[in-house]
């Protein structure tokens, strides 16, 4: 394992490689013991929280209209707050919840399964995005892409 050469960049790389590669390893172990939602809420610690103060920097202040994009990714029936009015305030607002582990994880099925994360904002009162599961990865892949282009810019 190499040293990293562009500290920011390699290691949004690098979240996004380990990632791909769980997604490789995990079928070698028994369904209770794979643990998707684990690694996609340590990789929004070292991508949201960790770089706080350079992230935020390098991504746009677009509207909420980045939704159609997120739909583009297949993220369509994650819902996020309306009051949120652009994509930096979300990160932020993403960040506290995440920092301040203001997480719940909800099930709509017996099995008991992860179906919905919900990320609270408890500081500010807000509720600021439900996730269908089988989005989050998608949305963590939208954000580091993102990041990774501007920060090469």
């Amino acid at each position: 394992m190499g040293n990293y050469a562009r500290l920011e960049v390699d290691f949004v790389e690098r979240t996004l490689k380990l990632i791909k590669q769980y997604d490789r390893l995990k079928g070698q172990f028994p369904f209770d013991e794979q643990y998707d939602h684990t690694l996609l809420i340590n990789a929004m610690l070292g991508l949201i929280i960790l770089p706080k103060e350079k992230s935020l920097s390098y991504i746009p202040k677009e509207r909420l209209a980045f939704v159609k994009v997120l739909n583009e990714w297949g993220i369509n029936r994650t819902w996020f707050n309306e009051d949120l009015k652009n994509t930096t305030e979300l990160l932020k607002r993403l960040r506290n919840s995440v920092a301040h582990f203001d997480i719940e994880f909800m099930s709509e099925t017996p099995e008991n399964h992860i179906d919905l994360i919900r990320f609270v904002d408890k500081e500010a009162g807000m509720h600021v995005a439900t996730f269908q599961a089988s989005e989050l990865r998608l949305f963590i892949e939208y954000y580091a892409n993102l990041l990774i282009r501007n920060m090469q810019r």
